[in-house]
């Protein structure tokens, strides 16, 4: 019987920890994600002022 209650236990501290670990991959992921979209938005518009400044030169 005590291997039951221990058998029990692990479970729940496995399904626990799998719970916390993928909630804190999904935090993680979004964190990164909106980095990686600010990143790419601000680079994006550097060249296109960079674009706009050369073809101003240009004329």
């Amino acid at each position: 019987m005590n291997f039951l209650v221990n058998q029990k236990l692990a479970t729940r501290i496995s399904i626990i920890t799998t719970v916390i670990t993928l909630v804190g991959m999904m935090l993680l992921w979004f964190i990164v994600s909106n980095n990686v979209v600010s990143i790419v938005k601000s680079d994006i518009t550097n060249q296109m002022t960079d674009a706009v400044e050369s073809r101003a030169t240009i004329m």
